[in-house]
C-alpha cells in the first residue's frame, strides 16, 4: 500500500489528471446534466459542488506540491485559484447558457469544500509526504 500510494503521489500523471478534473468540472457545470440521476436528498446540488470543489483542490495542491517551494503561501495561492476559477464558471452560468443561472450559494458550497480540502491538505499533507519521503 505504501508504493502505491508513494506512486501516486510521486506521479507525473497528477498534472495532466487535475487539468482533465478542472476541464470536466467546467464542462458538467455549463452542460445540461438534468438527466443524470438524483442523490433524492435537500440540497443536493450543493453537495455536489462541495465534493467536486473539495477533489478538485486536493488533486491540484497534490499536483503542484513538487513544484511549489513556499508551502503554506502557495497552498493558499492554489486554492485561491480554485476559487476564482468557481466563481468565473457561475458567471459563465448566467451569461453563456440558458439552462443554468449564477447562484451565490453554489460559491458557498465551492468555498466551504476549497477551504475543507485545504484544511485536511494541510494536516495530512504534511504527514504523506515526509512518511514518503522518509522511505
Amino acid at each position: 500500500m505504501q508504493k502505491l500510494t508513494s506512486l501516486i503521489l510521486n506521479s507525473k500523471m497528477l498534472l495532466p489528471i487535475a487539468i482533465f478534473c478542472t476541464l470536466m468540472i467546467g464542462y458538467l457545470s455549463l452542460a445540461d446534466i438534468s438527466s443524470l440521476p438524483k442523490l433524492k436528498v435537500e440540497y443536493e446540488d450543493k453537495f455536489y459542488h462541495l465534493a467536486a470543489y473539495f477533489l478538485l483542490n486536493t488533486i491540484w495542491l497534490i499536483a503542484l506540491k513538487p513544484f511549489t517551494s513556499r508551502g503554506f503561501k502557495s497552498n493558499i495561492l492554489i486554492s485561491l485559484g480554485i476559487l476564482t476559477f468557481g466563481i468565473v464558471i457561475e458567471i459563465f452560468q448566467e451569461l453563456l447558457t440558458d439552462i443554468r443561472v449564477f447562484d451565490y450559494y453554489d460559491i458557498l458550497s465551492n468555498s466551504i469544500g476549497i477551504i475543507l480540502s485545504y484544511l485536511c491538505f494541510q494536516f495530512f499533507g504534511k504527514r504523506i509526504f515526509e512518511n514518503i519521503n522518509s522511505k
